[in-house]
């Protein structure tokens, strides 16, 4: 008799998890949407995911940022969309293989700024840098599917109220959203997803936001999130007659690397 009731019991919440859930409110009601995003910062003159190119995205006119970090082997999290140092720097190695004084003469830009190598910032400056109304959306790099040391750095953070700005913390991994859904329930996640096949983890992981790549974007799609209250960011839009389609629908988000894109009034 018990164990047939724990087996009702275990199907029931199954079912409900799966099929009746919402998604969290959104905490961006009092911004005009779309929300114009500058993608790792407007880059014109200055490298990616450095303070020098977030403060001219805000000089442009951006109301949010996407920003992408990684952590060092001393529990520090910077800005940097890969884990090679080589990429963009014009160090070597790995970043979880450095602490952070030996990031000190390493500098970013090598290729797309030589003339105006910037230094690699920590999260916690570009938070302090950063007007407290522009949205930081911070997505959090994985070197492997089970690796969560940047989203239990980051999840420290948001419990210690480090971050001033509105916030979402994002990422590809959908193993890092639930873990931050769980263990970190203050924090607002926005699940990331470039493969249609992947979608149906939404229903069992429960995001906050659905960050979806523009190239798969679909009313279909804008119709299923919007029965589960699912708010949606697009990525990467970098044409204006893409960004007037977004006009046209409910489109939370706008995620692009085009700086002219700063003031939606002007589109």
């Amino acid at each position: 008799m018990i164990q047939s009731l724990i087996i009702i019991l275990f199907v029931f919440f199954i079912i409900r998890h799966r099929f009746y859930w919402k998604a969290r409110k959104n905490i961006f009601i009092g911004y005009k949407k779309p929300i114009m995003v500058a993608h790792r910062g407007v880059k014109v003159d200055a490298p990616e995911n450095t303070i020098s190119a977030f403060v001219d995205a805000v000089k442009y006119g951006f109301s949010g940022l996407e920003l992408d970090v990684v952590q060092l082997k001393d529990g520090s999290v910077v800005c940097s969309h890969n884990f090679d140092l080589e990429r963009e720097t014009n160090g070597s190695g790995w970043f979880y293989e450095k602490n952070i004084l030996d990031l000190k003469e390493i500098k970013a830009g090598l290729y797309s700024h030589p003339k105006n190598l910037q230094s690699i910032p920590r999260l916690i400056d570009v938070i302090k840098r950063m007007p407290n109304h522009v949205i930081l959306n911070i997505e959090i790099k994985c070197k492997s599917i089970f690796d969560f040391s940047t989203a239990r750095s980051v999840g420290k953070m948001t419990r210690k109220n480090c971050i001033s700005s509105p916030y979402i913390i994002s990422c590809f991994n959908p193993f890092v959203v639930a873990y931050l859904r769980v263990f970190h329930p203050q924090v607002y996640v926005g699940f990331l997803v470039e493969d249609l096949r992947l979608l149906f983890l939404i229903n069992w992981i429960h995001p906050d936001y659905l960050h979806v790549d523009a190239g798969i974007v679909s009313e279909r799609l804008l119709l299923d999130c919007k029965k589960y209250s699912l708010c949606v960011n697009i990525w990467t839009v970098n044409s204006v007659p893409a960004v007037k389609w977004c006009l046209k629908r409910d489109i939370l988000g706008i995620i692009t690397d085009n700086h002219t894109l700063g003031k939606v009034d002007k589109i």
